[in-house]
């Protein structure tokens, strides 16, 4: 049973990433007006992104992004009528960014269920000394409002079901409650330790062994009894 689901764990992550390139705000800027009108929108978002890492959702605005980028506040509404719609897209972008390096971490990583999910939950980790800035304002704009709250779910939500179908591959005797369980305590250990890297300070000896950690905290999760020998053949 291992292999469905761990190969369902792949398509899934792999079926959100195509589905957000298509959609992906530049994308469809190309469809609607043309080359030029896409690439002002990538320096529009790539403005944002710098502005909401620097400064959070409050701090963020049309004027901020202007400065940013050298374009007028009229042309940034004219393709973003408000701050809201301007943030969505900069975290779309920003998750196609996350989904692509999940793909081509885990296709470069070939192994058992065990591995895979072990490898993953490493890449989480090391992954957060550079892109806790990021996490922080996300967890703070998910404050902001009703609506925040869905978007930021609505990025996790894909993640999730990626980890949790691992999860089930890993250890075929786990029904759904006590998959959707330990995945719960994967992310919320794996959210905690961004918030304590991005914190620092660097030397502090539980930092470093983060990643270590975390990868000894899930293999018991999930128990070491999936067989390491099952290699699962995964896309390219």
């Amino acid at each position: 049973m291992e292999q469905p689901s761990a190969q369902r764990a792949i398509e899934t992550i792999e079926g959100y990433l195509a589905e957000l390139r298509a959609n992906r705000p530049g994308a469809q800027s190309v469809v609607a007006r043309s080359a030029k009108g896409a690439g002002t929108v990538q320096q529009i978002l790539a403005g944002a992104h710098t502005v909401f890492v620097r400064d959070g959702y409050a701090g963020l605005s049309f004027r901020k992004v202007a400065q940013e980028t050298g374009l007028s506040v009229g042309n940034i509404n004219y393709y973003f009528a408000t701050k809201q719609a301007l943030v969505v897209a900069t975290l779309q972008e920003a998750l196609i960014g996350y989904l692509e390096a999940h793909v081509a971490h885990f296709t470069q990583h070939r192994g058992s269920p065990v591995d895979i999910l072990l490898s993953v939950v490493g890449f989480y980790v090391r992954d957060s000394h550079t892109s806790h800035p990021l996490f922080f304002q996300m967890w703070g704009y998910a404050g902001a409002s009703d609506e925040a709250k869905v978007v930021i779910r609505d990025f996790y939500r894909p993640i999730g079901r990626f980890i949790y179908h691992l999860v089930r591959a890993c250890n075929p005797a786990f029904g759904h409650e006590e998959a959707r369980d330990i995945v719960f305590q994967i992310f919320s250990l794996e959210q905690g330790m961004k918030l304590f890297i991005g914190m620092g300070p660097t030397d502090d000896i539980a930092i470093k062994k983060a990643e270590q950690t975390i990868r000894e905290t899930t293999r018991r999760l999930v128990g070491a009894a999936a067989p390491a020998t099952a290699k699962l053949a995964l896309n390219s």
